[in-house]
Parts: C-alpha cells; structure tokens; sequence
C-alpha cells in the first residue's frame, strides 16, 4: 500500500529513487491501490529506458526538469514522456518492446500500429484517440511517434490502478510535449486540436470529463510542454547553447566516442544542427492556450527565443566553417581522419599537442563586435561536454579574421561543402586564403604523416591570398 512519507527532494540515494519517489507521490494524491513494489518496478523500468547508451540530453535527470509534484497528472507525463526515443536508443528497451508489441509493427526503421485491434483494447484507444492516431497508421518520428509510444507504456502500465480520467489528462500531457508545431490551416494551434480531441475521446469512453477539467487539462499541458522547452527562452545564450550540445551526440551518436569521431562527422553533426536551428521558427517552441501563458509573457519567451536562435546560428555557423576548412584539408592531403588526429585531444598534456597553440596570434577584434556571439566563442559556453572544447580557439581565430559579410559568405559556401555541393579545393578557394594557411601550416606540425602535403596545401592558398 502507498503511504506519503516520501519526499523526492529528500529521499536517500539517487536518480532512480527519486523516480520512484516522485511516482508514488503522484499516486498517493490520486488515491490508487498498488502495491509498493510494484511502484519500485515501474521506476526502475521508467530509469533503465531513459538511461540508454546513446542518451545525453533525455536523461533520467530530464524527467526533474518537468515534474511538479504538487500536481500528480503534470508529475506523471513528466516522468513517461521520453521513455520511448526511438530514433536515439535505435529500437526499444526489451521489457518496453514486449509491452508494446501487441500494438505495433517494426519493418527495419518504420513503426506502425497494427492494423487489427480489439476495441476491448482500452488502454491503446484512449492513448489514441488522445494524439488523433488510428490503427494501422505509419508512426512518424517527428510527429508524435515517441510521445505516443511512450503515453501508450504509461497507460498500460497503469490501466486498472489509476482512474481512466486521470490517465486522460496525463496523457494530454505528454501529447502536448510533440515539439514545434504550428497552427493548422484554420488557425488552430496544437493546444486548441487537444481539447477537441480529449473532448472526442472523453464521449467516446464515456468519461463525462466537464468542460472546466477539458480545460484544465490542456492548460496544464500546455505548462508542461512549455517547461519542456524552457531552455530555448533562457536569459543566457551560453546555457541555451549547452542543451544545443548535449543533444549532439544524441542524433550523431558516433561523437559519444571521445578521440575516435571523424571530421566528417564532426562536419555533418554541426551543419545539421545549424540547419535545424536556423530554420526553426520562434512561434513554435512555445504553446499558448487560451489565454495562458498571458500575452506579455508569450512575446517574451518568443523575444527570448528569437535572440538565442540567431546567436546559436551564428554560434554554429563559425563552427561550421572551422569543421569545413578542417574537414577540406583532410580529404586534400589523405582522407577523413579523427578530429582528434588534426585537433589533439580535448586534455592534451601541454599546449604543444593542440593544433590551436600552432596558429598565429588570433588578430584583434574591434570594440563593436565584441558580442555576446564573440563571448560564447571566446570564453565557452556556460559547461564543458566530452566530446568538445568548451570554448573554440579556432573558431574564434576565423570570426577574429572576417567582416560581417565574410562570415556569411563563409558560412554558406560551408554548408553547401559540407553537403556535398562542392569539391574540397573548390571550397577551400572560397575562402580567404589569409585563414586557409595557417590552419593547413598548423596542420601539418600535428599530423608529421602528412606534413609534406599539408605544407603544400598552405603553400596554394598562401600565393592564392585574399
């Protein structure tokens, strides 16, 4: 039976006890039945799924972010929402995939509900009917196949212990975590096409939801979904840009071997992220739902947003080209190589083992570009990752040696390269050979088994200047 001695913020021991704690929490304030141990397995369960190799941002620690204990719908979409991530744990977690097998079909990388499910089914159907899904249908990973997947584990885990009510609002809850959508043709927002749906799917169970609790569930899923993405409103970029990196390794998880990741990769990783970021639209990070959050607010976290966008661009754009020239110079004097072969580790024993500490003097940069763009590059973001530098000392010798204008051109003929739009010394004379040199001459005191024709190569954009 359940007791509520529990405090997550002061329960003995760590992560998977607080999830534990904070689902039984939850389930004490909505008066279920089950048995402790039960709980116990369930959270452990919840922490082994969010604990997969390749995760690094949708971690256990994730789920403390989002949690409110003082409301226990909001707690529990906040602690199943990600437990399924298809795309970055490359399948399932076994005991998940068991659950979820009567539901749907996996042929190699598509996953689709089943066609045939028995309408006694009433776990899956009101997951369904909740995200507008139906059987049969083909699971997209970018419109709600995880938070379904994951909606659907909770309400099977928990069907016949908790109300079916209860269930209807968390579920709404992690509905509304599907990021960055947009109203739909006829100006509805995600928000509004939730509360028809929960009111469909209310009926059709005969749940008898009022229109104050339809209400208040999308309101509260609207909070959730909008602690979610908090972090892309943060007042300092540095820690916005921090999550953009966690997340790196998550869909490139070949950087999760630190010395061995390759340039190429490296290069893709950061023009996709870069794409992705400088593409998104404001608007649709944050959710507002009648009237909440209040419009003063809404503007400001869509301000906010739109700032860090822009310097997360800009930010990844010079990393870009730095991955670009890199990556150039390298497939020029013998092919792809490990970042670390061209860079030096990321904790070199001495300066000397760092192809940085071989460039010039990083030229002075005027008083008027000394932003927070120049900060970030400079003095790092706001935490280091296993993977990366925290600050870029390349980087910065690259924005400290071009005008506005350059960087653009730069930053374009970069991700047009790095797509595979251009040869590589096609590229390479796209950009100013003033930054191509010293890199390449750079270059060749850290990889000796080149070094011949990494001199070469500075040599060709020495004489070509600009």
């Amino acid at each position: 039976m359940l007791n509520n001695e529990a405090d997550p913020e002061r329960i003995p021991g760590g992560t998977v006890h607080r999830i534990i704690s904070l689902l039984q929490g939850s389930l004490f304030q909505l008066k279920v039945e089950i048995e402790e141990v039960e709980i116990e397995h369930i959270g452990i369960l919840v922490h082994r799924a969010m604990s997969m190799q390749h995760r690094s941002f949708h971690t256990p620690e994730h789920i403390f972010d989002l949690a409110d204990p003082a409301d226990p719908h909001s707690t529990l979409a906040a602690i199943f929402h990600d437990t399924v991530y298809c795309q970055v744990d490359g399948g399932f977690h076994e005991e998940i995939e068991e659950i979820l097998n009567p539901y749907i079909l996996i042929d190699n990388c598509t996953i689709s509900i089943r066609e045939k499910i028995p309408e006694t089914e009433r776990a899956f159907y009101g997951t369904a009917f909740v995200f507008g899904f139906k059987p049969g249908q083909v699971l997209s990973p970018f419109g709600g196949l995880n938070e379904f997947l994951s909606a659907l584990l909770m309400n099977t885990l928990l069907e016949g212990k908790v109300e079916d009510i209860d269930l209807l609002i968390a579920t709404a809850g992690i509905e509304m975590t599907i990021p960055f959508r947009s109203a739909d043709k006829a100006g509805r927002h995600p928000g509004d096409l939730l509360e028809l749906r929960l009111r469909k799917t209310s009926k059709k169970l005969n749940l008898g939801l009022s229109d104050k609790q339809l209400h208040q569930a999308v309101v509260s899923a609207v909070i959730l979904s909008n602690r979610d993405v908090h972090n892309f409103a943060d007042e300092d970029p540095g820690r916005f840009l921090d999550n953009t990196w966690k997340l790196l390794p998550e869909t490139n998880p070949e950087l999760l071997f630190h010395g061995l990741y390759s340039i190429r990769s490296y290069s893709n990783a950061l023009m996709k992220m870069e794409g992705f970021l400088t593409t998104l639209k404001s608007e649709t990070v944050f959710q507002q739902f009648a009237g909440y959050p209040e419009q003063t607010e809404y503007d400001d976290l869509i301000r906010k947003t739109t700032s860090n966008l822009m310097i997360a661009g800009g930010y990844l754009g010079i990393k870009m080209v730095s991955a670009g020239i890199l990556k150039a110079v390298s497939e020029l004097s013998g092919g792809d190589a490990p970042m670390s072969l061209f860079m030096g580790d990321i904790n070199p024993e001495d300066d000397w083992s760092r192809l940085t500490s071989h460039l010039p003097e990083i030229p002075a940069c005027t008083d008027e570009r000394k932003n927070v763009l120049y900060r970030l590059i400079k003095d790092g973001r706001s935490s280091s990752s296993n993977f990366d530098l925290q600050n870029s000392p390349l980087s910065l010798f690259i924005y400290c040696s071009l005008n506005d204008e350059q960087q653009k051109s730069c930053i374009e003929v970069s991700r047009a390269y790095i797509r595979g739009e251009l040869l590589p010394d096609i590229y390479l004379e796209s950009i100013p050979g003033r930054i191509v040199e010293p890199i390449a001459l750079a270059a060749s005191v850290m990889v000796f088994t080149r070094r011949k024709r990494l001199r070469e190569i500075a040599e060709t954009y020495r004489q070509a200047g600009g």
